[in-house]
């Protein structure tokens, strides 16, 4: 197995963990978001704690490194055209954007519901849930504007 064919392969392994983990974010989400029962909250937003810290922001990271990796063996590069800036750029928002709302918030649901749970208060629990269920649009927004550009690239 050449480089190249390598490098295609682990891109699109790590995209698919990537897209895995918004599945996995989404449902178990909207899950925990209809029950009541506190202890149930808190295992459903482990699991996607879990799965956004590893399957989402790992896999994020080395969706673009295998992907840039990727990139060169077919010939692109970003001195001589935009096109490869753009998917760069998207690519840094979504790491962003999953490690300061995804990854940060669905810790925060996990404290705040472990603490209802044992019968503290769920302070900012409503907060952070606003601030998580932005990030995964945001994260859907970016995976759809990522993927049209890996299907629909222009030339350089």
């Amino acid at each position: 197995m050449t480089p190249d064919r390598l490098w295609k392969l682990l891109h699109l392994f790590f995209a698919f963990s990537y897209v895995g983990s918004l599945v996995v974010a989404e449902w178990n989400g909207r899950a925990a978001r209809a029950t009541q029962d506190w202890t149930q909250r808190a295992l459903l937003f482990q699991i996607i704690h879990l799965s956004s810290r590893v399957g989402g922001f790992g896999s994020l990271v080395l969706l673009g490194v295998f992907g840039n990796l990727n990139s060169i063996g077919l010939g692109y590069s970003m001195a001589s055209g935009v096109w490869l800036r753009w998917v760069n750029g998207l690519w840094l928002v979504a790491v962003l954007s999953m490690a300061l709302l995804n990854v940060a918030n669905s810790g925060k649901l996990v404290t705040a519901s472990r603490l209802a749970a044992s019968g503290g208060s769920a302070e900012g629990y409503e907060s952070a849930l606003a601030r998580w269920r932005f990030g995964n649009m945001i994260q859907s927004i970016l995976y759809l504007a990522l993927l049209c550009l890996m299907v629909f690239h222009w030339p350089s």
